[in-house]
């Protein structure tokens, strides 16, 4: 794999991942702490349900649209108005006055991290080697991971020290810094063999390949919404797990991302790209299993080390198969109509989830995964009778969360 980094000497690569660690620990500092800022500015619940939903909408039609404008003028300025958006949304969400300024700045903000998401990909599918796409893809989830193991400890001790606008202007400072990283991305060069194939494509987008790579991405992420929505909930109420308990994994994620992940990319790229998303989907499938059967803890950690790399792996070798299965000319719609219905996907899981816990179990909640089936087993009776008095249904559900 160093060899292959060797290799690459992408300045593409460097400014991207640059750029991809910057705006993720912004993100990762400011996330945990927003819901206490729209508070402080008087929110209601039913503000911060609007301020979290407004986000995700914004997010998802900015990814539906930019894709489509992106065939026509290139990835690499949307990148660039993208985060340009982003870190300006940043900018008046630190000296936001109300809380109603706030939740449209969010609006604003969910417009460029959408608009930017789907540019990062397409440009990495421009100036990436067709040998290396999943390793490059790695590359970015791991500096985009990096990012994310540091910010929440680095927010909250800011919070604590100063005022809570304080972290948020850090986010608009670095948000900021990734505007200028992006205006030293250098331009793809034109790729004579993508643009006939392009041509022998007959502009034919959505072939077989593609509703395939779509529909597996979906599920994975209904799964996620439902297990998302519920995991917290499930392992302190279920498993009397502490707050730092449902907060590790996170972080375990993390490091099972940046340490693995870049070495799975790379193997993917050598090996098989369809045989490693296949064969990383295994520990995503099992992951479950080890919180429903309530394993010890270090199984738990340990698994979901693996999990974070081969969500890694998986995502990298995605994103290369649905590249090389799609025209060049038209690789933008595609990608931008993929992650918007990707956007849904998290949102259905998330309400689906919530529909099943207000009906049976929380347990149930986790139950949307890879294969979308569960298992449930009696609970002895003593266990029934404590489920009764705190309003749980009687049966226990085993299953994969994603």
């Amino acid at each position: 794999m160093i060899q292959r980094l060797r290799e690459s000497r992408s300045p593409a690569l460097a400014v991207l991942a640059t750029i991809s660690f910057v705006s993720s620990l912004g993100i990762s500092i400011m996330l945990p702490l927003l819901p206490l800022y729209a508070l402080s500015l008087g929110a209601s619940p039913l503000q911060l349900g609007l301020m979290t939903s407004g986000f995700a909408i914004a997010n998802g039609v900015a990814q539906f649209a930019s894709g489509f404008l992106m065939d026509r003028w290139g990835a690499r300025r949307f990148v660039v108005v993208g985060i340009g958006t982003y870190a300006a949304a940043n900018v008046l969400i630190a000296t936001a006055p109300t809380a109603l300024a706030l939740i449209g700045y969010r609006v604003v903000a969910g417009l460029g991290g959408g608009i930017n998401m789907v540019a990062t990909r397409l440009y990495i599918s421009q100036t990436a080697e067709q040998a290396s796409l999943a390793f490059f893809n790695s590359i970015i989830s791991a500096a985009n991971s990096a990012g994310s193991v540091l910010g929440p400890g680095f927010g909250g001790l800011v919070a604590v020290a100063g005022d809570l606008r304080v972290p948020f202007f850090i986010v608009a400072g670095t948000s900021a810094l990734a505007f200028v990283a992006a205006l030293f991305l250098p331009r793809p060069k034109p790729r004579p063999q993508e643009a006939g194939s392009a041509a022998a494509a007959g502009g034919r987008v959505w072939s077989r390949t593609v509703f395939i790579l779509l529909a597996g991405n979906l599920l994975l992420l209904i799964g996620f919404g439902g297990w998302i929505t519920s995991y917290a909930p499930f392992v302190t109420t279920r498993l009397g797990w502490s707050t730092f308990d449902v907060g590790i994994i996170f972080t375990i994620f993390g490091l099972g991302d940046i340490t693995l992940g870049p070495w799975l990319g790379h193997l993917a790229d050598r090996t098989g790209r369809r045989r490693m998303a296949v064969l990383s989907s295994i520990p995503i499938f099992l992951f479950g299993f080890i919180v429903f059967f309530g394993l010890p803890k270090p199984f738990f950690y340990a698994i979901s080390f693996v999990t974070g790399a081969a969500l890694t792996a998986y995502n990298a070798s995605w994103f290369a198969l649905l590249t090389n299965a799609v025209p060049s000319a038209r690789r933008g719609r595609v990608f931008g109509v993929v992650s918007a219905v990707a956007q849904a996907g998290t949102v259905i899981g998330a309400l689906g989830a919530t529909a099943v816990w207000q009906l049976t179990d929380v347990g149930w909640g986790t139950a949307p995964r890879f294969d979308g089936g569960a298992r449930c087993r009696p609970r002895p009776p003593a266990a029934a009778r404590r489920s009764q008095a705190s309003g749980f249904s009687s049966s226990t559900c085993a299953g994969s969360i994603w």
